[in-house]
C-alpha cells in the first residue's frame, strides 16, 4: 500500500492491484511472437554470441564424415536417402559437438533454413529441455515466410501457457502445425528444413533425451513436413535404446570410431597448430624448426585415443603466450614437472571427473577399470565373464554397472576373443594416467600399490576355495571356478605381486 497527497486529501492506493492490472495489460498487448521471445535460449544457436568461438573442425580434418552429413541432408546418399533423423555418436571428446558446429556453418553459408540446439550442461537455459521448442520454433520464424510466423503467434495468443505443456504438445503446436499451414499455403524449398540437436547427453535428465528422441520421430512419422533433424551425442544408455526401438529405414547413424581416419585427422590437427605455434608465438626465435620430435608427436596421438579433446586440451596448453611451448610439451609428455598449481589436463579432467560422479558404487567401477588397466600383459582378462567371476558379481552386472560410461568404457564383442567374449573396452588412453595422478584424479586415484594386494588376496580366496573344494569332492571336479582356466593359479599372485 502507498499514500498519496492529492490537495487536502490523504489518498490510499494498492499499488500490488495496480502493478497487477498494469502487467496483465502489458501482457495482452504483446503479440504473440513477442511471447515466444521470452522464452529462447539465445546461447543455444550455433551462431550466438554467448557460445564466441565454438569447438569446430580444424581445415582438412573429418572431410569423411563432413561429406556423408551433407549427402543425407541433400539427398546425394542412396543409403540414407530415405532417413529423416540422423543420430552422430561417440565417446566423450570424440568431436561430435565440432562436426555440428561445421555442418551448421555450412548449412548457414549455404542459405539452409536452420535451426539449432547446442544443450550445454552448465547453462541453466541449455541445461535442460524446457525451452528446447521454443528456440528451435523462434530461430525457424525468423528465417520462414511470414505465415508460419503468423501461425506461431496465433498459437501463443490461443494457449498463453503453451510454454508449459509437454514436449508433445509444444512441438505439434509450434513446429508441426505451424510448418503444416506453410506446406498448404504453397510453400516449397529446393533443400529440407534442418534441426540440428547437439549434445544431447548434456540435458540434465535422461527421461526426458529419451523424450527428445520419440517426440522428433513422431513429428516426421507422417513425411508430409520438409524437414531433417541432426541429433549428436554420447553413447548413453537410454539414448540408445530410444534410437533402437525406431524404424531401421527412418534413421541414418555414424559411429565416430576408426573407420573416419580419426588418428590421421588428429596428426594433421597437431601438426598445424604446432606449426602456427612456431610461426606465431612470441618467443618463436626459441623454438628448434624440427619441433616436435616425430616420436613426440606420435605418443600425443596414442594419448588422443582418436578423441580430439586430448589433443584440443594439449594445443591449449603449450600455446599459452606466457610459457615457453618447448618447456610445456615436456610438461605434457612427463619429461617436466609442472608447476605447482599448474595442470595441463584441467579441461579433460574436469571431463572425467564430471563422468565418474554419475555413476553408482563408484568403488566397484574403480575396482573393475582398475583390473582392465593393471592386469599383466599378455593375458585377456578383460573379459566380462573373467572379471564377473573373479569380483564375485553375477553374470551381467558389469553391463549394468558401466551403463553410464559408455563415453569412457563399453562393453564389446571381441572378435579375436574365444566365441566373439564380450570384453571391456577403454576409450580413452588418457583415462589411466589420470586414475594413477593422485593430483588429477583426488578421490578417484587409484592406488597401485593396494590394488595389486586386493586382486591378489582375491586370487588367494578363490584358490582356498578351489582347493577346498577338490579335496572335499574327488568325485565331482570343478568346473565352474574363475581359477579353472589355463593359466596356472599361482601365475595370479606373483603376476600381481611383482607389479
Amino acid at each position: 500500500m502507498s499514500q498519496y497527497f492529492h490537495g487536502a486529501r490523504n489518498v490510499t492506493i494498492d499499488t500490488s492491484t495496480f502493478n497487477t492490472v498494469t502487467t496483465n495489460h502489458y501482457q495482452s498487448a504483446k503479440g504473440g511472437f513477442e511471447r515466444l521471445q521470452e522464452h529462447v535460449a539465445h546461447g543455444a544457436f550455433h551462431d550466438s554470441g554467448e557460445r564466441f568461438d565454438p569447438p569446430k573442425c580444424h581445415h582438412n580434418t573429418r572431410v569423411a564424415i563432413i561429406k556423408r552429413i551433407t549427402d543425407w541432408i541433400s539427398g546425394l546418399n542412396e543409403d540414407t536417402r530415405e532417413a529423416l533423423v540422423m543420430w552422430l555418436y561417440g565417446a566423450a571428446g570424440a568431436g561430435k559437438s565440432a562436426i555440428a558446429q561445421t555442418i551448421a556453418e555450412i548449412l548457414d553459408d549455404q542459405h539452409f533454413v536452420l535451426a539449432s540446439f547446442f544443450f550445454w550442461r552448465y547453462d541453466p537455459q541449455r541445461g535442460t529441455a524446457k525451452l528446447l521448442v521454443t528456440t528451435l520454433a523462434y530461430q525457424l520464424a525468423v528465417k520462414l515466410p511470414l505465415v508460419f510466423r503468423e501461425r506461431l503467434g496465433l498459437a501463443f495468443e490461443n494457449d498463453p501457457l503453451i510454454t508449459t505443456r509437454s514436449l508433445e504438445a509444444q512441438f505439434k503446436t509450434l513446429i508441426r502445425e505451424p510448418l503444416l499451414e506453410l506446406v498448404h499455403s504453397g510453400f516449397s524449398t529446393n533443400n529440407h528444413i534442418v534441426v540440428i540437436i547437439d549434445g544431447l547427453d548434456e540435458c540434465d535428465d535422461p527421461q526426458v533425451q529419451a523424450r527428445i528422441i520419440d517426440v522428433s520421430f513422431g513429428l516426421l512419422h507422417s513425411r508430409d513436413l520438409p524437414l531433417k533433424i541432426f541429433i549428436a551425442s554420447r553413447l548413453e544408455m537410454d539414448i540408445s535404446a530410444s534410437f533402437d526401438r525406431k524404424p531401421f529405414s527412418t534413421l541414418a547413424r555414424i559411429a565416430l570410431d576408426d573407420d573416419y581416419q580419426s588418428e590421421e585427422d588428429i596428426r594433421h590437427f597437431l601438426a598445424d597448430k604446432f606449426n602456427e605455434i612456431k610461426a606465431q608465438h612470441r618467443l618463436r626465435s626459441y623454438i628448434p624448426i624440427d619441433w616436435p620430435a616425430e616420436d613426440s608427436l606420435d605418443i600425443l596421438i596414442e594419448k588422443s585415443s582418436g578423441q580430439f579433446i586430448y589433443a584440443s586440451t594439449v594445443v591449449k596448453y603449450v600455446s599459452s603466450p606466457r610459457h615457453r611451448p618447448t618447456h610445456r610439451l615436456e610438461v605434457v609428455l612427463g619429461i617436466q614437472l609442472p608447476k605447482a598449481g599448474d595442470n595441463p589436463f584441467a579441461e579433460l579432467d574436469a571431463l572425467y571427473r564430471h563422468i565418474l560422479m554419475g555413476v553408482e558404487d563408484v568403488d566397484l567401477i574403480l575396482q573393475i577399470i582398475g583390473f582392465v588397466i593393471l592386469y599383466p600383459p599378455d593375458h585377456c582378462y578383460s573379459s566380462v565373464t573373467f572379471l564377473e567371476a573373479f569380483l564375485s558379481l553375477a553374470p551381467g552386472d558389469i553391463q549394468l554397472l558401466m551403463q553410464n560410461l559408455g563415453s569412457l568404457i563399453s562393453v564389446e564383442n571381441h572378435p579375436h576373443y574365444p566365441n566373439d567374449a564380450e570384453v571391456l573396452t577403454i576409450h580413452h588412453a588418457s583415462l589411466k594416467d589420470y586414475l594413477l595422478d593422485p593430483s588429477r584424479s583426488k578421490d578417484f586415484f587409484l592406488d597401485s600399490v593396494k590394488m595389486h594386494t586386493y586382486y591378489a588376496e582375491l586370487c588367494l580366496v578363490h584358490m582356498t576355495a578351489l582347493l577346498a573344494l577338490q579335496s572335499n569332492s574327488s568325485h565331482h571336479p570343478f568346473t565352474g571356478n574363475i581359477l579353472d582356466t589355463s593359466i596356472p593359479s599361482a601365475l595370479y599372485v606373483s603376476s600381481f605381486a611383482k607389479q
